[in-house]
């Protein structure tokens, strides 16, 4: 069970918190994914910046956190970190949440949440971001830390952060990815209506999100499929009973709903399986491509070519 673990601060932003909340309770409810949420705060209640009021929380202290597990801190009024008063209890919160990153909890800021992670001196030397409008506070005030300004949000080490608002979306759904895989996070990002955003800092895309931001609840079905079952020969008949739609309907739609042919995808979706076993060097070429569904290396070979201008043997190197 992985715990994830919200800390409230006073002044809290209300989407900051639902936001990445929801997602993960999606997760849990929904599609059955070992999620443990709790909702902590320095005390019983805190007041959220919108004049709600949240109450019956557990005082962070109390959290039993183990390696894996993970912090979620929700941003504030920015100009909170400007105030003698409300800084009054950091000490305690910022020492505890070093002695949490020692243990290997991970720790994940939305929006100005960043600001509490900078004053523990934890993203001293880490790539980091927040809202846009406080990039530059950030970084006159950390300049120790990299602030990023052209992502939605990023990771350095056990440390996460993202850019706020509806971006902290994007990070609990990347954090599901990681942890539960990508066809379970699209599958919460469906269930909330949204499409899912990369961050920007890594040159790769990923066939699983993609090709995903319709709304085609048959073609949603095949691809589920396909991706779950990568090395199947399917016949399009197959395929079109599981969509329950005419094999014409489905070639059709497919292509109107992700601008790509069934062929493609499936091609798109043995490449990005071969990259991941790539990384196993025990693997042999001839092992990954059976195990992707190719008729062959040399099928692997050359639609890797194609897709990477270069060999595997090369990508792996």
């Amino acid at each position: 069970m992985i715990h994830i673990a919200f800390i409230i601060l006073p002044q809290t932003q209300i989407l900051d918190l639902a936001g990445p909340l929801q997602a993960f309770y999606e997760a849990k409810n929904d599609y059955g994914q070992p999620f443990h949420i709790s909702l902590n705060a320095m005390s019983d209640q805190a007041m959220a910046q919108q004049g709600l009021l949240l109450a019956n929380m557990q005082h962070y202290s109390a959290l039993e956190l183990k390696a894996g597990d993970y912090i979620f801190i929700a941003g504030v009024g920015i100009e909170c970190f400007s105030d003698e008063e409300y800084l009054r209890e950091s000490p305690e919160l910022l020492a505890w949440l070093n002695q949490m990153y020692a243990q290997n909890v991970r720790l994940c800021s939305v929006c100005s949440g960043a600001f509490v992670l900078a004053q523990a001196g934890l993203l001293n030397h880490k790539k980091c971001t927040t809202h846009w409008k406080s990039l530059r506070k950030l970084q006159k005030e950390f300049p120790k830390a990299k602030v990023q300004s052209d992502c939605l949000y990023i990771k350095d080490c056990n440390i996460y952060t993202s850019a706020g608002i509806a971006s902290g979306i994007d990070l609990a759904l990347s954090v599901i990815e990681e942890e539960q895989g990508a066809l379970v996070a699209s599958q919460v990002a469906r269930e909330l209506v949204i499409y899912m955003r990369r961050n920007g800092m890594e040159n790769q895309t990923s066939v699983f999100l993609d090709y995903r931001t319709h709304l085609y609840e048959g073609i949603h079905k095949v691809q589920d499929w396909l991706i779950q079952h990568p090395q199947k020969k399917n016949t399009l008949e197959d395929l079109a009973e599981i969509a329950h739609m005419s094999s014409r309907n489905l070639t059709r739609l497919f292509r109107k709903a992700t601008g790509i042919t069934i062929k493609e995808f499936i091609t798109k979706i043995r490449i990005e399986l071969a990259k991941k076993l790539l990384k196993n060097p025990d693997l042999t070429i001839e092992a990954i491509a059976a195990q992707c569904g190719f008729q062959d290396a040399r099928q692997l070979r050359r639609l890797w070519q194609q897709e990477f201008d270069s060999s595997p043997v090369q990508w792996r190197g």
